[in-house]
């Protein structure tokens, strides 16, 4: 899913004064129609007024209609992205402004119509004129009643636009594991080239992707910086909430230790960070120690693949390994 189509929400007056200057544009175009015709004052204003009013109303109403189209479905958005939404974005305020759109393009519409049997009605000039002026300002008046709306959804596209630009259709494998032990490293080395970062909307947290192709399908590879790497007992609440957007993606987790804690966490830590994510996202857990080619007196469990990414030791055997799960 990519937010960044999403368009900027402008404020009423803005909106007011496309719409008004689609009105005039129209009704300026129809009185040109009349000009050397020998057509009554009041048949001729009637028809010139509801050109405005037609013009407004479709304009005004297809703005605000372009809003709601312009947002995606949000309760059929994918899960991970519904959660970025549920905890970053009012998810109740959001769904409550966009429904302020859709209302107030139906009564711009109600507003039209009303206003145009008023004039079809009227048999003095002097109240077609009035009646025109009247829809304006109800039609103004329609703009400024959500105006708290259309400043919400401005702030909420905003941060929207930042979500990471995730593949939540293929294959994802989750990178976790204590900072400095090479896990950008591995996903370079996983995936042939520079990890992809984007934007993670939680305090400055930031995703680090990548994809290798296998030969039948495409697997994703997702790196956390700063989020994955110490107990859940550390994180705040935002970061806990990131966690479960998370858990939404991860059909498994590569877990990153560091036998030589060279990495500044000593090797019981790393084993109790692995523990909090086998606990937390309970799918399969890949477990690597890396820079094996060092020195190191830590004994590993039997399944712990041994890796360099320096010396690129190990990564055709934990590729393989990936491929075996995602295809069970």
């Amino acid at each position: 899913m990519n937010f960044q189509n999403l368009t900027t929400i402008e404020n009423p007056e803005t909106y007011i004064d496309v719409a008004f200057k689609s009105a005039e544009a129209a009704g300026a175009s129809k009185r040109r129609e009349f000009v050397g015709k020998e057509v009554n004052k009041l048949i001729r204003s009637r028809v010139i007024e509801i050109t405005k009013i037609k013009a407004l109303t479709k304009t005004a109403a297809k703005l605000l209609e372009n809003i709601v189209a312009n947002y995606p479905s949000i309760d059929g958005l994918d899960p991970f992205y519904l959660a970025l939404v549920k905890c970053t974005i009012d998810y109740a305020q959001l769904k409550q402004s966009l429904g302020a759109m859709a209302w107030g393009a139906q009564m711009l519409h109600r507003l039209g119509e009303d206003a145009e049997r008023r004039i079809r009605a009227t048999r003095q000039l002097e109240y077609v004129n009035k009646h025109r002026q009247a829809f304006y300002g109800r039609a103004a008046s329609v703009f400024k009643q959500i105006k708290k709306n259309l400043a919400y959804l401005e702030e909420a596209r905003k941060i929207m636009k930042k979500y990471p630009p995730v593949k939540t259709g293929i294959p994802t494998i989750v990178i976790a594991g204590a900072p400095n032990v090479g896990k950008s490293s591995l996903l370079a080395a996983l995936t042939g080239s520079a990890p992809r970062v984007a934007p993670y909307p939680f305090t400055t947290q930031q995703l680090m992707l990548g994809y290798f192709e296998t030969d039948s399908s495409r697997i994703q590879i997702i790196d956390t910086p700063g989020l994955l790497d110490r107990p859940l007992e550390k994180r705040n609440p935002i970061e806990k909430q990131a966690i479960l957007a998370l858990k939404h993606l991860a059909k498994a987790i590569i877990f990153v230790l560091d036998p030589t804690e060279a990495c500044g966490y000593s090797f019981q830590e790393q084993l109790h960070l692995l523990a909090e994510m086998k606990k937390e996202f309970q799918i399969p857990v890949l477990v690597v120690a890396n820079k094996t080619d060092l020195p190191y007196e830590k004994k590993l469990a039997e399944d712990t693949l041994l890796v360099s990414v320096e010396k690129k030791l190990g990564i055709e055997e934990l590729k393989e390994r990936v491929i075996k799960i995602i295809s069970a």
